[in-house]
C-alpha cells in the first residue's frame, strides 16, 4: 500500500492500464557497454517499444532530451541514476549519477538505481540505495532498484535464496520497487517472493533467441506473484522490438485472465 500522494499518481503512469502489470523496458546498457546493438538509434527503438505496449521506458539523464516528442503521454519515463563501465576494472561497483531532484526537473515519473550485493563494494551501493530511498520518498518519487547478487568476478547467485535475500535487502532499505532476475524457467519463484511486500518485476538478462521459452518463463513468475517484467535487450536486440514487446505484453496478458488482475495500488 502507498500512502505517499505524489507516489501514487507518478505509479498509476508507469502501470499498464490493461492488466495491471508493469511492462519496464530499460535502455540504460550504452552507459555500460556503449552504443551496443538495438541502441545505435535511441528515438527508433524507443518509438518501437512504446508502440508495443511498453507501459515505461527506462533511460539515463542526458537521453532524455532527445526522447520528449518520442514518448507517448500514456508510457511513463523512468531515469536510472547509477552506472559503471566494461572499460572500468570494477565493472559491478555502480556510482551514483544523478539525484531525485534533477530526474523530477526532466519530467520522470520515477528513478531507478541498480545495486550489486555479495561483494566488496557492496556496502557503498547499499548506502546510496538508503539516501536515495529517502530522497525519492522526500518527493514522493517512486523507486526502482535492480539488486543482484554478484560477486567481484561477475558470477551472479539466482539461487532461491539468493534472490530473495536481494528482493528482502532492497525493501529493507525503503525502495519501492525491485527488479530481480528470475529464478532458472521461473520455477519455484513464488519462494523468492515469500516476505516481499513490495512489487517484484523480473529481468530479461542476455538476449536469448527462443523467444518461446522466455515467455514461459515470464508466465511462470507472473502466476507466482511477480508484477512485471524489465526486460531491455530480449526486446530491443530482437529483430523487430515492436513485436517482441507485444509478444511479452501478449504472455502476461494471457497470465492475467488465469491469475487476476494485478493490484499495486490497492
Amino acid at each position: 500500500m502507498l500512502y505517499n500522494t505524489g507516489k501514487r499518481m507518478r505509479f498509476r503512469r508507469l502501470i499498464d492500464q490493461d492488466t495491471g502489470a508493469l511492462m519496464i523496458v530499460p535502455m540504460d546498457h550504452g552507459y555500460t557497454y556503449g552504443p551496443i546493438k538495438g541502441l545505435k538509434n535511441m528515438p527508433f527503438v524507443v518509438d518501437q517499444v512504446c508502440q508495443g505496449g511498453a507501459s515505461a521506458v527506462l533511460v539515463h539523464k542526458g537521453l532524455v532530451r532527445s526522447l520528449t516528442n518520442v514518448i507517448p503521454p500514456q508510457t511513463g519515463l523512468m531515469v536510472h541514476v547509477s552506472g559503471s563501465t566494461t572499460l572500468s576494472p570494477n565493472t559491478n561497483y555502480k556510482i551514483l549519477t544523478g539525484t531525485v531532484s534533477e530526474v523530477l526537473t526532466l519530467g520522470a515519473d520515477a528513478i531507478s538505481c541498480h545495486v550489486n550485493i555479495g561483494n566488496e563494494d557492496d556496502v557503498n551501493m547499499l548506502e546510496d540505495l538508503s539516501k536515495l530511498s529517502e530522497e525519492a520518498n522526500d518527493f514522493g518519487t517512486p523507486l526502482l532498484s535492480m539488486t543482484y547478487v554478484r560477486d567481484s568476478k561477475g558470477v551472479t547467485d539466482r539461487s532461491v535464496e539468493g534472490l530473495a535475500h536481494a528482493a528482502r535487502v532492497t525493501e529493507e532499505l525503503g525502495a519501492d520497487i525491485v527488479k530481480i532476475y528470475p529464478t532458472v524457467d521461473g520455477i519455484n519463484f513464488d519462494e523468492v517472493l515469500q516476505g516481499i511486500n513490495i512489487p517484484v518485476v523480473i529481468a530479461g538478462g542476455n538476449y536469448n533467441e527462443d523467444i518461446g521459452e522466455f515467455l514461459k518463463t515470464i508466465k511462470r513468475c507472473i502466476e507466482a506473484g511477480a508484477s512485471g517484467v524489465s526486460i531491455g535487450r530480449n526486446i530491443f536486440q530482437s529483430k523487430d522490438p515492436q513485436n517482441a514487446m507485444r509478444m511479452v505484453k501478449e504472455a502476461i496478458k494471457e497470465t492475467i485472465e488465469d491469475v487476476g488482475r494485478i493490484e499495486i495500488l490497492s
